[in-house]
């Protein structure tokens, strides 16, 4: 199963999200999410990024969906088979002075923005087979 909106890595992006929790409607909301690494211009980095770019956009989006139905702990630490992610959510002021519209519709802003920090592991820190390895 493949992501429908795919992270860009060292990017913040503005994303509409819509979580039924707390709204009677259901309507969207408006979150900022940022996805960074230490190494912007390391190879290996980002050729482990874009293998697990669906994966890793797949956990960030839920993680945000979970996070409007029941708040989640302020830093959490996740491991895949290439990489580590460090996600962290934190009061998003800027968002309160923006108005969003879609369309004719305005978009509440969430309370808060996440940051993902993405560190691709060594090549010795995997359980993942060689072959994968190799096409880094």
């Amino acid at each position: 199963m493949s992501c429908p909106l795919l992270l860009p890595l060292n990017d913040t992006i503005v994303v509409c999200v819509v979580s039924k929790c707390g709204q009677e409607d259901g309507s969207p909301q408006v979150v900022q999410i940022s996805c960074k690494t230490e190494r912007p211009d390391d190879i290996k980095t980002i050729a482990t990024y874009y293998l697990v770019q669906h994966e890793f956009s797949e956990l960030a989006l839920r993680l945000v969906n979970a996070h409007l139905e029941d708040p989640l702990a302020a830093f959490l630490t996740f491991e895949g088979d290439l990489y580590d992610v460090e996600a962290k959510h934190a009061p998003w002021s800027f968002g309160k002075d923006v108005i969003f519209l879609w369309g004719d519709e305005q978009l509440r802003a969430c309370e808060d923005k996440w940051t993902f920090s993405f560190n691709a592991k060594a090549r010795g820190d995997s359980n993942q087979s060689d072959s994968t390895l190799e096409k880094l």
